[in-house]
């Protein structure tokens, strides 16, 4: 499982400095349908495990992967960049083929077809 699903010390570091401040456990990854290119990643906070989701553990941090994500997950690097508005994860996936301009949405098939504001490519 190692490789699964990577994340930067940046990403850590933001991610454990806000599950301690919201009191949560862990952090847990899934893809859904959405967004401009078709799928969208879904990063949110929980409590428990659901005895469903692998688990993994990088650097202390739990990270608990939805089954049906691990396909469009594998291999992907998470970072977390500051920007002057704020800051953000930033997704680097090996298995999107397409993504938006804003990094949120992807697709895994070579489709040109955007609908949204956000897409610049």
């Amino acid at each position: 499982m190692e490789n699964l699903l990577n994340f930067t010390p940046a990403a850590l570091d933001f991610l454990s400095k806000s599950l301690a401040e919201e009191k949560h456990e862990a952090v847990r990854v899934d893809v859904v349908s959405g967004g401009c290119r078709g799928m969208t990643y879904d990063v949110s906070f929980v409590d428990s495990y659901n005895g469903v989701d692998l688990q993994i553990e990088q650097n202390g941090l739990k990270i608990f992967i939805v089954p049906k994500a691990v396909m469009f997950v594998s291999g992907m690097t998470v970072d977390y960049k500051k920007t002057p508005m704020g800051g953000s994860l930033v997704f680097e996936n090996p298995n999107a083929k397409s993504k938006c301009g804003c990094g949120k949405s992807f697709s895994t098939d070579s489709s040109p077809c955007c609908q949204g504001d956000c897409c610049s490519e």
